[in-house]
């Protein structure tokens, strides 16, 4: 993933208001031989840690969405390098509705160490039935794609039937 350039001058800008602070208030306190004010001091280095600390959050937020619309764009705006291999959409007689690519996506994210043979919609949208091989044998997942992320179900009677559905279709 590439760097943002503009959060990594916002935070060196406020590493550089901090540093920046604290000299100008010490060279502000030792210029008067004659009286020390260590307030002068605190009120200088407090106010560059706090501009500082400003402009090193806005580099952060900056980085965070950065990092979240490298995630999340398109496949067909990401480079060459990145997109991966399309399959036909598959789509279930009984419902009509078929798997999206940001579907399929969700899901190799979320199984990324597990070698998925196939990715089969269920009667019930938004239910896929996914197909693993682990060595010489296979096992099935039920997962729920309604939201954000790619979530298990744990509804017993909806991983049975979507299983009993599979099962019975070929």
């Amino acid at each position: 993933m590439s760097e943002n350039l503009i959060a990594k001058i916002l935070f060196v800008i406020g590493v550089a208001q901090m540093a920046a602070g604290l000299i100008i208030g010490l060279i502000t306190v030792t210029a008067d031989y004659y009286m020390v004010s260590w307030s002068v001091l605190f009120a200088w280095t407090a106010g560059g840690f706090v501009s500082g600390m400003l402009f090193i959050g806005f580099a952060e937020n900056i980085r965070l969405l950065h990092s979240i619309n490298e995630k999340t764009r398109p496949l067909e705006r990401r480079p060459k390098q990145e997109q991966k291999v399309e399959e036909p959409q598959i789509e279930t007689p009984q419902t009509g509705w078929v798997l999206s690519e940001d579907e399929k996506a969700k899901i190799h994210e979320a199984y990324q160490g597990e070698a998925i043979v196939e990715i089969v919609p269920s009667p019930e949208e938004d239910y896929f039935l996914v197909r693993f091989k682990s060595g010489d044998d296979y096992y099935v997942k039920v997962v729920h794609v309604g939201g954000f992320s790619v979530q298990e179900t744990a509804n017993a009677d909806i991983r049975q039937s979507i299983i009993q559905w599979y099962n019975e279709k070929d």
